[in-house]
């Protein structure tokens, strides 16, 4: 259960009560941003609006998604995000529970 899983945790972070709330807040913090949001994005049809409402997407991040989206085409994997200007591997981990991948058509990617 839950209790078991937080104690194992804890037990990783070496008994560490910091490191453990740490690990809580940084939880809670991500699953209040995806509530904030509302839902994920597509990143193969969603407007620059909806692509700059996402956590760490600026901008001119979102500006540049559409500009390879319109050059390049759908997206078929998120690590093309990496020939984008702005994204990095770190980046890109950060964003992905915000980012459906999606064709135009509605098909999913099995990428």
């Amino acid at each position: 259960g839950i209790f078991m899983k937080s104690t194992f945790i804890r037990n990783l972070a070496g008994g560490c009560t910091i490191l453990f709330a740490l690990f809580l807040l940084c939880t809670l913090v991500s699953a209040a941003v995806v509530t904030l949001i509302g839902s994920t994005v597509n990143i193969n049809s969603g407007t620059f609006e909806e692509l700059a409402q996402v956590p760490l997407i600026t901008k001119e991040m979102a500006q540049a998604i559409i500009d390879y989206r319109e050059d390049m085409g759908d997206f078929q994997q998120l690590n093309e995000l990496l020939d984008v200007e702005g994204f990095n591997r770190n980046v890109i981990k950060r964003i992905e529970p915000f980012l459906l991948l999606e064709g135009i058509g509605g098909d999913a990617c099995t990428c």
